[in-house]
């Protein structure tokens, strides 16, 4: 099966042919079959990379069946110099990520190289074009169908020198937090790029008033803010910081460096979900995301708060913040013997949820 933008570049796989390379890439795709597809009819390896630590375990268990690289990873492009001639990005949401992705590809590749951009015509992929068009003369639109369209980028000096600056693109935003000044870098397709969103920041107020200890799970943590913050409340405490994208736990990295944090202390773990997790914690703490892939989803919220349990000592807790109209009450209370609402307002609430219901065997 093919989403639509891959069904738009299957039916160019024509033109793929006319390219001679021993490597395609292809940029953070969806979970489909064009991987497959192109090596059916096309000699050239493909190298797979994916921000996306779901889709890249989904190529992973493909490896054997498909002459395929794959990377999990924060940038796009070739590390082998004249080993690609054509790179396929799917279109991200966040323009600030598409900059960076396209400075990162164009630099793996040689003037009149091809980097290929393909998405759906309503996140912005026809007004994406336009503006490209408007930096460099060599941006064409190839095709446009299943309502998504698909634009070719010949790679150039003028086109290479405008995407420069977006290469090490990044924004800040300052905290204060137990007594201390706190500086943190988050990355193009970040969570809250730039700031700290107001929903972290009463999640945070009530870790400060109400501290966790142990081991704790600062689980979709973004830049790292949370897990980060916490240790400074106690010098016994030890953070896990998981998340299933490559541009927040890059970001992660940046941040324990800027900020000295005791790497004995902590262990970044790329997984979906829990699926990457066999300890068992304390506290695990969350502002889990309700987007997943540009759509709204409460996928990621829910197993958090179901499947809570298993990853939590007896006396254990998870405390999240979420918007007030979410409907996460009743899942804490199908989970928890004890549910408190530390903190709201008139737009978000930390739920606390402790004393967990059942502890079940993990699959």
């Amino acid at each position: 099966m093919l989403n639509p933008a891959s069904e738009l570049l299957w039916r160019n796989h024509a033109r793929l042919l006319e390219y001679s390379a021993d490597k395609i890439i292809l940029v953070n795709p969806p979970a489909d079959d064009l991987a497959s597809q192109l090596n059916s009819t096309n000699s050239s390896e493909t190298l797979l990379q994916s921000n996306d630590y779901q889709i890249y375990q989904y190529f992973k268990r493909s490896i054997e069946e498909l002459k395929l690289t794959v990377e999990f990873t924060s940038k796009g492009g070739c590390t082998e110099a004249g080993k690609t001639n054509l790179a396929i990005i799917y279109l991200p949401r966040e323009k600030a990520y598409l900059d960076y992705l396209l400075a990162h590809t164009s630099t793996s590749l040689n003037p009149g190289d091809r980097i290929w951009l393909v998405g759906a015509n309503r996140s912005g992929i026809k007004s994406t074009g336009k503006r490209l068009q408007k930096i460099s003369n060599a941006v064409n639109k190839l095709d446009s169908a299943r309502h998504c369209s698909l634009f070719e980028i010949k790679v150039n000096p003028d086109l290479s020198s405008a995407l420069m600056p977006a290469a090490s693109s990044h924004a800040k935003f300052a905290l204060e937090f137990n007594q201390q000044d706190w500086e943190f870098t988050t990355l193009p397709g970040v969570f809250s790029y730039g700031s700290l969103d107001p929903a972290t920041r009463m999640l945070l107020n009530t870790l400060q008033q109400l501290p966790v200890k142990g081991r704790v799970l600062d689980f979709a943590c973004g830049c790292g803010v949370i897990g980060l913050t916490l240790m400074s409340l106690s010098s016994t405490l030890t953070v896990d910081l998981l998340d299933v994208n490559a541009m927040a736990l890059a970001s992660t990295e940046i941040n324990i460096q800027k900020n000295n944090a005791d790497t004995d202390r902590l262990e970044i773990i790329p997984s979906d979900g829990f699926s990457g997790i066999t300890k068992t914690y304390t506290a695990i703490v969350s502002n889990p995301p309700f987007h997943r892939h540009s759509r709204q989803s409460f996928e990621v919220s829910e197993e958090l708060i179901l499947q809570a349990p298993r990853y939590l000592t007896a006396r254990g807790e998870l405390r999240i913040v979420a918007n007030k109209h979410l409907p996460y009450l009743k899942l804490f209370q199908q989970s928890f013997a004890q549910v408190d609402i530390l903190a709201e307002d008139n737009f978000f609430q930390v739920i606390r949820g402790s004393r967990p219901k059942t502890k079940l065997n993990r699959t």
